[in-house]
């Protein structure tokens, strides 16, 4: 009788001390919305604690961010291994932009990670999820046959969604291939449409093919007058060529032209 009793106080004890302790540890959820909070506040090192607590509990929202950390460096050295593990785990939970920042880290990481057949792959999954950035950066590696077979066909088709998504330097790629006949019929007309319109948003290099096409009368009227204010737009905002013409981009949409090491 008595080790019965003695049995039934330790599982009260047990069951009350497990009671305690679920109210005491934080949720993933709790987790992820302090470490926003540190992060906003500046507080890089506290908020990847809390991330990385949020992604031990399963959170993919706490995966992206902890590799997010740890591929930048904001809370101590760069750790690309280690964001390409989280991005990965969190990108087969189903989150599209973990998928494009794990093709974006296998294209233009370090040599001893970089592979560009799967990068193409994550890109894929983040495009079928209709992510632009991830179209525009799927399309440059099928123009560059890198990581997947050279089809000028596809990058058109991928580009044509990502510049009606909002990405003008999808437009750019585009009046390229227009104005070249590569994978589309040749049309001048319509790549310097296109130009033009990818211009109109600011994006020098697209400014830069403006004036071009204008200095050689292809798809307008020659102009040299208005090839040199277009040429001028262009070198204010630092384009003197058409270098990095077909650049992955990040996120944002920024062009990424070097290895992150």
């Amino acid at each position: 009788m008595k080790k019965k009793k003695t049995i039934a106080i330790l599982a009260a004890i047990l069951a009350i001390a497990a009671v305690a302790y679920a109210v005491q540890s934080p949720t993933a959820e709790s987790s992820l919305a302090k470490g926003e909070q540190l992060e906003a506040a500046g507080r890089y090192g506290p908020a990847l604690e809390n991330y990385l607590r949020a992604a031990e509990k399963g959170s993919p929202e706490g995966m992206l961010k902890s590799a997010d950390f740890l591929r930048l460096g904001l809370a101590g050295p760069r750790e690309p291994h280690k964001a390409i593990a989280l991005y990965r785990e969190a990108a087969e939970a189903g989150l599209g932009r973990a998928a494009f920042e794990l093709g974006v880290l296998l294209h233009s990481g370090p040599p001893d990670i970089a592979d560009q057949g799967e990068a193409a792959q994550w890109f894929e999954k983040a495009a079928e999820s209709g992510l632009g950035a991830a179209r525009l950066n799927l399309g440059v590696l099928a123009a560059a046959g890198s990581g997947l077979d050279q089809d000028y066909g596809l990058a058109a088709r991928l580009w044509e969604q990502a510049a009606q998504g909002g990405f003008p330097r999808a437009g750019l790629y585009l009046a390229i291939l227009y104005a070249t006949g590569w994978g589309v019929p040749q049309d001048a007309a319509r790549a310097f449409e296109l130009a033009k319109d990818a211009a109109g948003q600011g994006l020098a290099q697209a400014q830069f093919l403006v004036g071009l096409l204008y200095s050689n009368g292809w798809g307008v009227a020659a102009d040299d007058a208005e090839a040199g204010q277009w040429y001028a737009r262009a070198e204010a905002g630092g384009c003197l060529g058409l270098d990095h013409a077909l650049a992955i981009v990040d996120w944002e949409g920024r062009p990424i032209t070097s290895r992150e090491e």
